[in-house]
């Protein structure tokens, strides 16, 4: 065993009760908060945009393929089978699924309510499984198989709840068309009832056979308002789009990623992450300056030791290394009780989900967490290298003591 390293085993283990093992107690406990708050904004803020990110690309997918003449009617001019190489898209490896979409705005009428609304015409295709999560009541709509589109919709809780409407209820649904005069009108039962709790899509969407919106447009089979494009890994959304442009499709149709159709809310989701960022920084501010005050206080009060081995011959590097060989047992001390405060915290709430939001505010009812491996050992890795690097500066306090007046200090 090296000599420093063994000087700063018997410091770390010496006199529980001395003014010194105080002040590591402190700057343990310090370091461990420090840590602990880190790990859970780390995991509760990824677990929070991971969560939103899931629920938006789980009803909407990753990549929209449109005509370039969308607006924010929702109405829009149909795109062809052709205009998309939908056979080699759905087979790339990144690609999870491909379903097509028509959008049309109408208004639904009960006996004594109306709401506005904008149905979502889907096909078999549709990634059912994601939307069957947040199916509350009912069931999800049969698909045509044949040319007679069913007449089925699935609404939202927040519309259920403005129309006082229940599974099996029977609403009419009115559609402007240029070429009449007069409403169009259909009736429908509701089969189901969803809940997303991004408020911003339910209170305005429901879904219904595509079957039924083509041919309200009268549209040729085939023809849709766009494809959703679903990937394996919603990273890499952006990256994968250039691949649409240059590889899938043809000049007269458009790619989108959900982050350019709803900037919004992913721009507020960013700054989540910069909170994320500057709570980081704090806690490890508050953390390396508790390391730096200890470590000074330890120096100041071994003076005495600090003059002998000076007497004896020893270096000021020895005796830096003991100083930081000490000062890293107590980080580390401090670091594996924050992550067991941190974790276990974490891991309470992803148990009991004590922790609620207003859902009103934040689409979600309480905390999701994630548990991201390597940003936590990251967060662990860099603490200590920081926390090390900068106790370099405090240790040089023993360059300046003189052996004799060391001795004598009291």
């Amino acid at each position: 065993m090296k000599p420093a390293f063994f000087i700063a085993q018997r410091l770390a283990i010496g006199d529980r009760k001395s003014f010194s093992a105080f002040i590591v107690r402190i700057a343990v406990l310090a370091i461990a908060l420090s840590m602990s708050v880190m790990i859970i904004a780390t995991c509760m803020v990824s677990g929070f945009s991971k969560e939103i990110k899931q629920r938006i690309f789980g009803f909407w997918g990753e990549i929209h393929i449109t005509g370039f003449d969308n607006n924010e009617s929702f109405e829009s001019k149909p795109i062809r089978e052709d205009q998309v190489a939908l056979t080699a898209l759905r087979r790339a490896k990144e690609v999870r699924n491909v379903a097509p979409f028509i959008l049309k705005p109408g208004i639904l009428k009960t006996k004594s309510d109306i709401e506005g609304i904008v149905l979502k015409g889907v096909d078999s295709s549709y990634d059912w499984k994601t939307i069957a999560t947040y199916l509350k009541k009912g069931r999800l709509p049969q698909q045509s198989s044949d040319s007679d589109a069913h007449k089925e919709i699935l609404v939202s809780q927040s519309t259920a709840n403005k129309l006082k409407l229940k599974v099996d209820d029977a609403v009419l649904v009115y559609f402007i068309r240029s070429d009449l005069a007069a409403p169009i009108g259909r009736k429908l039962k509701v089969c189901g009832i969803y809940h997303t709790g991004l408020e911003e899509y339910d209170k305005q969407f429901a879904l219904v056979d595509i079957a039924l919106l083509r041919r309200l447009n009268q549209w040729q089979e085939g023809q849709v308002a766009g494809y959703e494009v679903r990937l394996h890994d919603m990273e890499q959304m952006d990256t994968f789009k250039d691949s649409v442009y240059f590889k899938y499709i043809d000049q007269s149709v458009n790619a989108q990623t959900m982050k350019e159709i709803n900037r919004n809310i992913f721009e507020w989701l960013d700054l989540q992450k910069i909170n994320e960022y500057l709570i980081l920084g704090f806690m490890l501010v508050v953390a390396v300056l508790n390391m730096i005050t200890a470590l000074i206080i330890l120096i100041l009060d071994r003076t005495n030791m600090i003059g002998m081995l000076k007497a004896m011959g020893a270096k000021d590097t020895f005796i830096h290394r003991i100083f930081i060989y000490h000062a890293a047992y107590i980080i580390l001390k401090g670091l594996a009780w924050g992550n067991l405060i941190g974790l276990g915290v974490c891991a309470l709430q992803h148990f009991t989900g004590f922790i609620k939001l207003n859902e009103q505010n934040y689409y979600l009812t309480e905390a999701p967490v994630y548990f991201n491996i390597t940003a936590i050992l990251l967060l662990n890795v860099g603490t200590l290298l920081i926390c090390t690097l900068v106790l370099l500066i405090p240790v040089r306090l023993v360059s300046r003591i003189s052996p004799m007046k060391a001795i004598r200090f009291d």
